[in-house]
């Protein structure tokens, strides 16, 4: 399977690589993905395909996963 992977805001710039693809066959879900990135899933709004994801929610070949910092403003 591969999926391509985009990280936006601040975390883009606390990866050594903010966009790209994983190609893995035992890649299933968003948690996997995470994993593989070596990212925490704690305050992170995900997003498959342009739909939020939970990191239960399973990946298709080709998804498209963008990954969002959490902002909270006032």
């Amino acid at each position: 399977m591969k999926v391509h992977y985009r990280a936006v805001g601040e975390l883009k710039h606390k990866m050594e690589r903010a966009e790209g693809d994983v190609t893995a066959d035992n890649l299933r879900d968003v948690q996997g993905l995470l994993d593989l990135l070596g990212i925490n899933r704690e305050d992170l709004v995900i997003m498959i395909n342009g739909r939020k994801a939970d990191g239960d929610d399973r990946l298709q070949d080709g998804d498209q996963v963008d990954i969002v910092p959490f902002v909270v403003g006032g």
